[in-house]
């Protein structure tokens, strides 16, 4: 189960930001991912850095490698004695760059359920919205399931989300069964237990992310929408294009399909806008299809606004407006007044109404006069 606990560990790194309230989905640019990037800048800087730790002088240091090592290679996982906790949270507390992260890395990998409020003292200084605070929470969820999540309820940081997440990975129906009997404010109040489940469930499998989502959306939350990018997020970690139109393909249709779609088609726009635009091509008829054509040229219009243009041409009629109207949108915003005029070449009325309100507020914020002087011609 460790290793497996471990694996999701990745999963909370990833996720450390959302569970902060104003660190949700960007929803002027639901294409973008929420997800943070941690390490040092280059390799270059990594081999001297490590360089210099490994000819450190520091016996703390030196001892703190020794024990990893020695652990490493003899698969030794005996319990950590009290005095051996409290080094590695001296360590963890006062050491360099590439201490603190091999103490951090030996406490996860010491957890248990029996040692885990010991162990939380050595990271309870750390700020609640750190990578390594949330983390650990992650971890001892993970094992521990309520165990974690009610000690949460006796400390003042905001833990008890990061804990219901590592639950929710490793034990998606006890963990759901706990949250379900909280009362609303509870699953959505300042505890973000919302959240915690829907990153917990999205590591465990998207499909069960999904459903949360759904009916999140039924109960009358305004939050499903960033849920389902949380689900489609972790679908499209599969690299297998056809497992992860299936998985869009079993959201009800609707609002959040469309969402789905429009994110999965981003980010394949990002990596190969052509190849993006064959594959929304290619779904079935409805708005979940337009979405994805169009956020499709939204991502190409920003990369290439000239082959993207001339790409909309070529594709078959019923499938311009949307493509127009991805390409208005992302133009407007290094060019608004073509943007504007991309929009108003749209043949469906709503559409175009749309696209136009859309693409005329960036104008009118970027440039107000021209702005006026456009709308008045």
């Amino acid at each position: 189960m460790k290793k497996n606990i471990l694996h999701h560990l990745i999963w909370a790194l990833v996720a450390i930001t959302t569970f902060v309230v104003g660190s949700k989905i960007n929803s002027t640019n639901p294409e973008q991912s929420a997800e943070s990037k941690r390490g040092l800048q280059n390799s270059s800087s990594s081999r001297r850095v490590v360089t210099s730790v490994e000819n450190d002088s520091n016996p703390r240091a030196k001892a703190t490698r020794s024990k990893t090592k020695s652990r490493s290679e003899t698969g030794e996982s005996g319990t950590l004695t009290e005095e051996g906790i409290a080094e590695l949270g001296a360590i963890f507390k006062d050491g360099n760059l590439i201490e603190r992260r091999l103490a951090f890395a030996e406490i996860l990998k010491q957890l248990t359920s029996d040692n885990a409020r010991q162990l939380r003292e050595q990271i309870a200084h750390m700020s609640q919205d750190s990578a390594e605070f949330r983390e650990f929470h992650y971890a001892w969820g993970a094992i521990a399931g309520d165990e974690a999540i009610l000690h949460g309820k006796d400390t003042p940081k905001r833990d008890m989300a990061a804990s219901l997440a590592g639950w929710a990975s490793e034990d998606p129906k006890s963990a759901m069964a706990y949250f379900d009997a909280l009362s609303a404010e509870e699953q959505g109040g300042g505890t973000h237990m919302k959240w915690g489940a829907a990153f917990g469930l999205a590591d465990a499998d998207p499909q069960l992310a999904a459903e949360f989502a759904v009916e999140r959306s039924q109960n009358g939350d305004k939050d499903a929408d960033k849920m389902i990018h949380i689900a489609a997020a972790a679908a499209l970690k599969s690299g297998d294009q056809e497992e992860v139109t299936q998985w869009a393909s079993n959201i009800p249709e609707g609002d959040l399909q469309n969402t789905a779609f429009q994110r999965i088609a981003g980010d394949y726009a990002k990596e190969d806008p052509a190849k993006a635009v064959e594959w929304a091509s290619n779904l079935p008829e409805g708005e979940g299809k337009d979405h994805a054509v169009g956020s499709s040229f939204h991502q190409w219009a920003n990369r290439d606004p000239k082959e993207a243009a001339n790409a909309i041409s070529t594709l078959p009629v019923d499938q311009q407006d949307s493509a127009t109207y991805g390409y208005a949108t992302s133009v407007v915003h290094k060019e608004p007044a073509a943007g504007v005029q991309w929009a108003a070449n749209i043949k469906d009325p709503e559409a175009r109404t749309n696209a136009m309100v859309d693409t005329g507020r960036v104008f009118y914020r970027r440039d107000r006069e021209a702005a006026q002087e456009w709308l008045a011609t």
